[in-house]
């Protein structure tokens, strides 16, 4: 499940293991509740730790999103502040992908970070506690369910074509994608998205024609390297005119339009505008409808 993997990930990163406190030897960084500051467990002081929650909630689009908060507490006397801490858990935990054995992947975005205070009951034996200070850092979660269908697939023949002229890029839901991964510039990831295809007026004996738009996430670890992806894929598809689906028929690029500002999670900075052909079924003739209490008139001439 995702929260395992966030455990392994944060107790396995050495910089922030290394600025918290242990409590029965490992790094202290719990989900939703800490054990109380009296507990056994700790090994003195027990701060700063750390812990977290997931919500997960239906989106219409993704099957499903949610929310990660972390929150950070440290007091007076800690080698290492929230800001310290909150710095290292952003730059690890921003962009990651999770992929859980046998569900969707996810992919956490930092959304903002807010500071709290608070007294610790017993972290020494004094006449006042300590000063306790905090921070909780949000963080988005987006899902990225597959969305290929049935042949001919126009995802599966974007994702083929994608695979084929450039395999520096991961694509997400048809390559192995590691429980834990962060893209960058040499290794991008890349996630084609259907937004569903309407009907028009060419069609024929043989062919029902389509038009439909789908959306490229393009996701690297900076800006310019991700741009440098985009007009790549711009360039090619121009050139090609087409890419070919599984079935060898073509889905014909029509118009692409280009948002560099657009989120690369959830809008997708790439968008394709392309007709493509599905086989018309054999028309079947339509039988003589049967008559009820059919009326039979007869002249003379009939007998």
């Amino acid at each position: 499940m995702l929260d395992g993997l966030l455990k392994d990930q944060i107790r396995g990163d050495g910089c922030i293991a290394g600025m918290l406190t242990t409590y029965s030897g490992v790094p202290a960084f719990f989900y939703q509740k800490s054990p109380m500051d009296t507990d056994e467990g700790w090994e003195k002081p027990c701060y700063p730790r750390m812990d977290y929650g997931i919500d997960m909630r239906y989106d219409p689009e993704r099957k499903n999103s949610g929310a990660l908060t972390v929150n950070i507490w440290c007091v007076d006397g800690n080698a290492a502040m929230p800001e310290d801490i909150e710095m290292q858990l952003v730059e690890l935990v921003n962009g990651t992908f999770y992929t859980p054995s046998g569900s969707d992947t996810v992919c956490a975005v930092w959304n903002r970070s807010e500071s709290f205070s608070f007294n610790s009951p017993f972290e020494a034996k004094q006449d006042s506690p300590p000063e306790g200070f905090g921070m909780t850092v949000s963080f988005d979660l987006m899902a990225f369910p597959c969305q290929m269908t049935t042949d001919p697939d126009p995802i599966q023949g974007l994702n083929n074509w994608t695979k084929c002229n450039f395999p520096g890029m991961t694509v997400i839901d048809v390559d192995g994608m590691p429980e834990i991964w962060k893209p960058s510039v040499e290794n991008p990831a890349i996630y084609w998205r259907f937004d569903g295809p309407s009907a028009n007026d060419r069609q024929s004996y043989a062919v029902n024609w389509y038009t439909g738009q789908f959306f490229a996430h393009v996701i690297t670890g900076e800006v310019t390297g991700r741009n440098r992806w985009i007009k790549a894929m711009t360039e090619l598809i121009q050139i090609d005119g087409e890419v070919l689906l599984v079935d060898g028929s073509p889905l014909f690029a029509e118009r692409i339009v280009i948002r560099q500002g657009a989120d690369p999670l959830r809008e997708g900075q790439f968008t394709l505008t392309g007709r493509y052909g599905v086989l018309a079924q054999h028309r079947r003739e339509r039988t003589q409808v049967p008559l009820n209490r059919a009326n039979f008139w007869f002249t003379d001439a009939d007998d």
